[in-house]
């Protein structure tokens, strides 16, 4: 029997690179589809259970994360600031040949340079921390609109 099954395969004509690669994501599709179908048809009712207390969870989880994470990120944000500021007061500006002795400054091109290495990127800090209090402020008023709407609805008869 596997003489049979490997002839039709020696007919065949040889598959270039992408012939090849494309005959394999078809497989990979393949399996995947099968696997899955098998996996939802072959399950138990503990199964069941199991998948919906995952999803479940996920699902009632996933905003307390997201606005614990947010805080944290925002927290940390407003770390480095402080501490880069911070920095900035204890090192005056100063530059290379200064901090050498020597009195003379370059010309330097002020409406071309990025700005120092302290305060690069302070503005984009900045406005990411504001679309971040923006967001969390935003889910607290749509959380206490959903709120209101529940303490309404026990007073409401059907």
């Amino acid at each position: 029997m596997d003489q049979q099954t490997h002839q039709p395969e020696a007919n065949k004509p040889e598959l270039d690179v992408l012939g090849k690669l494309a005959s394999r994501f078809a497989e990979y599709g393949h399996n995947a589809s099968n696997n899955l179908s098998d996996a939802f048809t072959n399950m138990t009712l503990q199964s069941w259970i199991r998948l919906v207390v995952i999803v479940g969870g996920y699902m009632l989880l996933r905003p307390y994360i997201m606005k614990l994470g947010s805080k944290n990120f925002v927290n940390r944000m407003e770390e480095e600031d402080a501490k880069s500021k911070a920095k900035d007061k204890i090192d005056p500006d100063m530059t290379p040949n200064e901090f050498r002795g020597i009195k003379e400054k370059l010309y330097q091109a002020e409406a071309e340079s990025d700005g120092t290495g302290a305060d690069w990127g302070q503005k984009a800090r900045a406005r990411q921390r504001q679309m971040l209090k923006d967001l969390l402020e935003e889910e607290e008023r749509r959380r206490a609109a959903e709120n209101e709407d529940a303490d309404i609805q026990e007073f409401l008869e059907d």
